[in-house]
């Protein structure tokens, strides 16, 4: 039964995707230009919740299909994939961004199918909730649209909208610890795309991604390699050094702030300090920027004197840490 063929196909997949894998992707790709770099991909919907509903045609079962292609094609280049569900199973909001937050991803893109009660809207949107999330759905909407509008035929009856970047507070994105994007690639409502959307990878019915769902899948790539490829250097905007008390001791306070190219905050930059204390040894420590930019030690002061804070290391998957500015401060406590 239907049910039953679900359950097969998702089984079946790594064939499917070994399959891709060969058709699709060059040599040149083997070493893995996305090393380093850890994706958790968040199928929407499932169980219980099926998400929108056309005739035959399951949102849930869409993403999880496109969602599976997808990390094929991205553990190819080198990157780990891990996904908040591999099943037609139920999940909250809860389990979606803890499981991404537990895995340390470097990004999170929730795969989603739009719809609407007509037949004719159509077109692609990104939603995001905090400015680095807004960056990550920005990069892979600028190359997911045209994509797969292009990809239309020219008699195309309907308008392939671009609905542009919507900001919108997702229960998977808000708390997330890493820059988070749900993607809305086209209606499966749409009178034109509902058709075309039957296809499914999982069943082998398009194992070359020339399907509609391929299409998305394609465009979700290329979308993702976009993002780490235009992420550019970053570097050191500030080091503070300050003194303050908690009950009868007293600390030292070191604040490091981590700019992009064009003086944007980084966030989750892995930051790598080391502090030579006036008569003690040198303390090394490591903290993440926020989404400000910033992060910020505290050291216990033993003794008075001369404290010198030096950044040894700043660290991001997909950016170049320019070290050539200011990586040192002092403070005389």
């Amino acid at each position: 039964d239907k049910m039953n063929r679900r359950s097969i196909c998702w089984t079946s997949l790594g064939l499917v995707v070994l399959m891709l894998v060969a058709l699709l992707v060059p040599p040149s790709r083997a070493a893995g230009e996305l090393s380093g770099i850890k994706v958790c991909l968040d199928p929407g919907h499932g169980g219980t919740d099926p998400g929108a509903v056309n005739g035959e045609l399951w949102e849930s079962v869409i993403n999880l299909d496109v969602s599976y292609a997808l990390m094929g094609l991205l553990v190819d280049e080198g990157a780990d994939v891990v996904m908040t569900r591999t099943d037609d199973s139920y999940l909250t909001n809860r389990d979606r961004y803890t499981f991404c937050n537990e895995q340390q991803a470097t990004i999170l893109v929730s795969v989603h199918t739009n719809s609407i009660d007509n037949d004719y809207w159509d077109g692609s949107m990104g939603l995001y909730v905090h400015e680095d999330d807004k960056a990550l759905a920005k990069a892979i909407h600028e190359v997911m649209y045209p994509m797969l509008r292009e990809a239309l035929p020219d008699d195309y009856p309907y308008d392939f909208a671009d609905w542009g970047l919507v900001r919108f507070n997702s229960g998977v994105m808000l708390k997330s610890d890493m820059p988070a994007a749900m993607m809305e690639p086209l209606f499966m409502s749409n009178a034109y795309e509902a058709p075309l959307l039957e296809a499914s990878i999982a069943e082998g019915e398009c194992p070359d991604l020339s399907c509609r769902r391929g299409q998305i899948v394609q465009a979700l790539h290329q979308g993702i390699r976009h993002y780490f490829d235009t992420l550019g250097r970053m570097h050191i905007g500030a080091i503070e050094m300050w003194e303050g008390n908690k009950g009868p001791s007293t600390f030292v306070y070191t604040r490091v702030t981590i700019l992009a190219e064009h003086q944007t905050p980084v966030s989750g930059a892995v930051v790598s300090l080391e502090t030579t204390q006036p008569k003690g040894p040198v303390v090394s420590q490591t903290g993440r920027t926020g989404a400000d930019g910033t992060v910020t030690f505290q050291l216990r002061a033993k003794t008075t004197g001369l404290y010198t804070a030096t950044v040894t290391d700043v660290s991001l998957s997909g950016w170049e840490w320019d070290a050539s500015g200011v990586t040192e401060a002092e403070y005389t406590l």
